[in-house]
């Protein structure tokens, strides 16, 4: 159980940080430009995306634990887990949001890009974790 927790909430904070870092840094002159500034909070509920994130890495979790087998490296194997969660959660979760507000269409498929990135390195957290310690057991 320490190790679910353990995966799930340093996973929790890669994927909300990396999220920061892309928002808030790397296209946050994109947004200013090309977002309706009557879709965004004047300042984000940082709690409220964190536990998204939180949950998210929850479900991640639970899920490698439960379902992912590997021979290999834990890392990969996490990684391309990530990589699947990126895709089931995050690219038809965006369709929605682009489908229902004024979102730029060309931040589409730079929102997929960054969802391999972002889940990807939850995915590896997870699979080090939860690799790591599992054959350190006997």
């Amino acid at each position: 159980m320490k190790r679910i927790v353990l995966a799930a909430v340093a996973a929790a904070i890669a994927m909300f940080s990396l999220a920061g870092l892309y928002t808030g840094v790397l296209v946050r002159a994109f947004i200013a430009n090309h977002v309706d500034p009557v879709m965004l909070r004047a300042s984000p509920n940082l709690a409220l995306v964190f536990a998204g994130y939180a949950m998210l890495a929850l479900l991640m979790t639970l899920i490698f634990a439960r379902v992912v087998r590997f021979t290999g490296s834990p890392a990969w194997a996490g990684v391309r887990f990530g990589l699947i969660s990126g895709i089931c959660w995050l690219m038809p979760y965006s369709l929605v949001l682009f489908g229902v507000y004024r979102f730029p269409y060309a931040v589409l498929p730079m929102d997929f890009v960054w969802a391999f990135i972002e889940q990807g390195m939850g995915g590896l957290i997870i699979g080090l974790v939860l690799g790591k310690t599992a054959r350190s057991q006997p």
